[in-house]
């Protein structure tokens, strides 16, 4: 018999900012006493919706088929990938092969909602409740609590305030509906996951280190909250429940947006009629490249010169102050691999910390300020496992200022011991070493424990 398991995700939350405030977060502090708080890597490209679909997968972007937020079919026109494109079989399905009940509320990746052995309400790119819940009888439970899916991004912009209201409503529907949930349903896993730490730190990201900052107060208020509902959760667990909290990248203060498509104009690799278009259907024949969010590229000519041409350029590319953006060019081929390589992006440009890669295809200029304040890092994710020593390296004890040089996340050896880093492609294998179950051969990573 399989063992229960509850996992907290909380989205783009860093190690080094948890590390540096357990004083004032009481429960995180008494609970990470209990088990193995660690520093973790995410993966490449550091975005929510590739970290999420390799936790929920165990497998890389090239066998899974998510490679960003925004993607483009055939004819080079944008579309939104969701849970319908996985190309391998994620979690909740496998748990419903296995006869395992699980419940999955707000993973990003689960919309639309599939008919599982159990309840799954989706989370981020679901727009409407009404499309985003399995089993349906649950809608009215929600709608009783006020259930929010995500609070509206575009409200920091304009009312930064009522923005931080929708972000504490929306983790009290959170806490609500769990514990409702845990009160009248029977599960074996659970997943409860939290994306308003990743809105607050995007929005309000330079007011965490500022007490003269106007929204000091209320940045860790919202982790006051957390930190409350932590504690009540823990207590009401069943006593013999395993527990994970992890997050899926860090985060850092932005410097500057780098708008990658203007750049590559500048450049002389990418080229449009008249003015921007709406999609890269249409280029200009002489176009060689363009790029994507966050950081891809992808060539037109398929060309291996346009391909050492390209990541020279990139390497060369430094700010305003003089400064170098990028830290690294990946080839797909040097970190990705499987049945779905040939959709991936042709490179993969990582920036140094403070440096948001944008692309919009109509960005008059190469570096940018915005609203955004925060942006993601790809090597202080973190992951805390109750009444377990982790076999992984030790965390750095100070935040870190070197640039992160990722491991490529195929080829992840199953036995490797102690003195590697914890990396988000290993959760799969370990929560199924948590539950006591045989780790799938399919599994890229290692199991942690």
């Amino acid at each position: 018999m399989s063992r229960k398991l509850f996992v907290l995700s909380l989205d783009g939350t860093p190690y080094t900012l948890l590390a540096g405030a357990l004083e004032r977060l009481p429960n995180f502090k008494k609970l990470f006493s209990q088990g193995s708080f660690v520093q973790m890597d995410s993966v490449i490209p550091t975005i929510s919706s590739v970290a999420w679909a390799t936790f929920a997968t165990g497998v890389n972007p090239a066998q899974h088929n998510i490679f960003g937020f925004v993607d483009i079919d055939r004819e080079r026109r944008f579309v939104i990938p969701n849970a319908g494109d996985l190309s391998a079989p994620p979690l909740w399905r496998r748990f419903t092969e296995l006869g395992l009940r699980s419940i999955w509320v707000n993973l990003p990746i689960t919309y639309p909602p599939e008919p599982i052995h159990g309840i799954m309400i989706s989370g981020f790119l679901c727009t409407q409740l009404d499309e985003g819940v399995y089993p349906t009888e649950l809608l009215p439970l929600l709608r009783r609590l006020n259930y929010m899916i995500d609070a509206d991004p575009q409200r920091a912009y304009t009312d930064p305030h009522g923005f931080l209201q929708e972000l504490s409503l929306a983790l009290e529907g959170r806490r609500q509906l769990t514990f409702s949930l845990l009160e009248t349903e029977p599960w074996d896993f659970f997943l409860l996951h939290i994306m308003e730490t990743d809105r607050l730190h995007h929005f309000f990201w330079e007011a965490k280190d500022n007490p003269e900052h106007p929204y000091y107060q209320d940045f860790w208020r919202l982790y006051a909250e957390l930190d409350s509902f932590i504690g009540e959760l823990v207590a009401r667990l069943p006593k013999d429940c395993e527990f994970v909290m992890l997050s899926d990248h860090g985060f850092c203060q932005i410097e500057y947006e780098v708008e990658l498509n203007a750049f590559l104009r500048e450049h002389g690799f990418l080229r449009f009629y008249n003015g921007a278009p709406a999609d890269f259907s249409e280029l200009h024949p002489a176009s060689r490249a363009f790029g994507l969010i966050p950081g891809r590229l992808y060539l037109t000519d398929n060309s291996e010169q346009t391909r050492s041409e390209l990541i020279a350029a990139l390497l060369e590319l430094t700010d305003p102050q003089g400064r170098p953006v990028i830290a690294r060019v990946w080839r797909r081929e040097e970190i990705y691999s499987g049945a779905q390589l040939s959709r991936a992006p042709d490179l993969i440009a990582m920036p140094h910390n403070g440096f948001d890669l944008k692309a919009r295809l109509s960005a008059p200029h190469l570096f940018t300020k915005t609203r955004l304040q925060g942006m993601h890092t790809f090597d202080d994710a973190f992951l805390f496992v109750r009444n377990h020593r982790l076999q992984t390296s030790p965390s750095p004890p100070a935040p870190l200022t070197l640039t992160p040089t990722p491991s490529p996340l195929r080829g992840r050896g199953k036995s490797r011991g102690e003195g590697v880093r914890a990396s988000l492609i290993d959760l799969a294998p370990t929560l199924y070493t948590l539950m006591g179950l045989p780790i799938p051969t399919e599994f890229e990573g290692r199991s942690l424990l």
